[in-house]
């Protein structure tokens, strides 16, 4: 199966589609800018999936789920280490009975489909599949409807859509708003709001909040687009990436307000 090219020409669910019909087995490797995803199929449907850069990885959706502690997590990565990277944390974390089998599989199932789902947002980029080829051997896999995951990628990517029109041009840079001196602002954020929140640096253009964030894409700009009705963020004023330094010195202090208020936020439970 010859499968290379432009996802401008040829978008990600049409990828799919074709490795769906053709039974392919293999390895999908999709790239844009410095952001990569490795996509396993066999015989069309999907075994794995990851990306080098995804900002959540698994085990730090074990400590979210609140299934293992950040002390185990960081004990779990040094002996993963001392392997050489061969063992995934997975089966790290199973074999040292952190975890069953049950739990790696379902987390496994969200890190997957987050990653597919993201990637089928793209709407640039280069692409090439590698049949019969995986360059990882994973000891854990899974099998996912690759059609599913298509039909469900696609409504994502619609409201996707959707979502976009509510907010400004995906090339405007955010910046937070002063948050003190302001008691009528209702401050009741969610974890993933205050992670979108704390990229709006005057420096993140919206595209890249949505891409960098740990959440999905739909999530990080429903996030925003709350953000925006609480008047929390606002498009910073400028047309470039590049923030002064008088501008920077407030930014910080902003910042340093943020972080006490976050920090009294996870307190609270």
């Amino acid at each position: 199966m010859n499968l290379q090219g432009r996802i401008e020409k040829f978008n990600v669910p049409e990828i799919f589609k074709t490795i769906i019909s053709g039974r392919g087995s293999g390895t999908l490797g999709v790239n844009r800018d410095d952001q990569a995803v490795i996509i396993y199929f066999k015989d069309g449907q999907v075994t794995y999936a990851y990306a080098p850069s995804q900002p959540r990885r698994i085990g730090e959706r074990f400590v979210a789920k609140g299934i293992i502690n950040n002390k185990t997590l960081e004990e779990s990565l040094i002996r993963q280490k001392r392997t050489g990277g061969e063992k995934r944390l997975g089966v790290i974390l199973i074999e040292g009975e952190f975890i069953n089998k049950q739990q790696l599989e379902s987390t496994l199932t969200e890190q997957i489909t987050d990653v597919i789902y993201s990637v089928m947002s793209w709407d640039r980029g280069l692409f090439k599949f590698y049949e019969d080829k995986f360059p990882t051997r994973e000891e854990i896999t899974l099998s996912l409807s690759t059609e599913h995951l298509v039909e469900e990628g696609t409504r994502r990517l619609d409201e996707l859509n959707r979502l976009k029109l509510k907010l400004p041009d995906f090339s405007t840079c955010l910046i937070m708003k002063p948050l003190f001196g302001k008691p009528d602002i209702e401050l009741k954020l969610s974890a993933d709001d205050w992670n979108v929140l704390v990229m709006c640096d005057g420096r993140n253009s919206i595209g890249k909040i949505v891409s960098d964030a740990c959440n999905d894409s739909v999530g990080s700009i429903k996030s925003l687009i709350r953000l925006f009705y609480k008047g929390l963020i606002e498009p910073a004023n400028r047309s470039s990436d590049w923030i002064s330094d008088a501008n920077l010195t407030e930014l910080e202090v902003k910042i340093d307000n943020l972080s006490i208020m976050l920090e009294e936020f996870l307190k609270k439970g």
